[in-house]
């Protein structure tokens, strides 16, 4: 049985964002600071890259380098509007898909350490103590935070250090977005991908998925399955 699992975030234990629901959180922003939807989204995007990896120093300094590129002075009031519309979508995002709740029980009624290792913005640890996840994870990793983005090998260490587990003692599960699958295999940790995107409407190409690459290894269906993964590893 492995010791430890690590678990992605976006795509894994929540459902991946999708492009409509992001959009009009842009737009909205877009709207607080003066601006049109059409003219902001591309600069808010062009700097997706900084948000995830913490160049901005906060989820206000996100705001700030965005306004920038487009000439807006952000005054307080308008600084408030915008956190407050971050951390709702936020919220929202962090959802549990339905029986992960019930699956991290069972892995801690097991005694498997559970850890996280996300690519994310400063809104996630803000608002993550008062997610239901909060509960049952012992270590975090998060991009911005560290300005360390997977698949380095440095995001999975720093966990499962904090943990006092080794890496041939870990299962890493995720998507596969930012080709972290690859990346905890090279640790030496045994990973496992979760195929479990529900298209309906949107379709795969509507939710918002990065860095996905090629995966030759295990992959499962249902995250209730990682219970049985965990206690029967090969």
């Amino acid at each position: 049985m492995y010791k430890a699992v690590l678990f992605d975030l976006f795509g894994t234990l929540i459902e991946s964002p999708s492009m409509t629901a992001y959009r009009q959180m842009v737009a909205e922003i877009a709207l607080v600071l003066g601006q049109t939807p059409e003219t902001f989204q591309t600069p808010w995007m062009s700097i997706n890259d900084g948000r995830l990896d913490g160049s901005f120093g906060s989820s206000e300094g996100d705001i700030l380098a965005a306004a920038e590129l487009v000439g807006a002075n952000v005054s307080d009031s308008q600084m408030a509007q915008c956190m407050e519309l971050r951390r709702s979508i936020t919220r929202k995002f962090l959802t549990p898909k339905t029986g992960v709740i019930a699956m991290l029980e069972e892995l801690n009624a097991m005694g498997c350490d559970i850890g996280l290792v996300t690519d994310c913005v400063y809104d996630v640890p803000a608002v993550w103590l008062d997610t239901e996840f909060a509960l049952y994870f012992a270590a975090a990793h998060y991009s911005c935070v560290t300005h360390i983005r997977k698949p380095d090998a440095r995001a999975y260490q720093v966990v499962i250090d904090e943990l006092d587990v080794s890496a041939d003692e870990t299962l890493f599960v995720g998507d596969g977005g930012s080709d972290e699958l690859n990346g905890a295999v090279r640790v030496g940790i045994d990973a496992v991908q979760i195929d479990d995107l529900i298209t309906e409407d949107e379709g795969a190409v509507g939710v918002l998925r990065v860095g996905v690459v090629d995966w030759e290894g295990s992959v499962i269906k249902s995250m209730s399955e990682v219970p049985g993964y965990v206690r029967n590893r090969s």
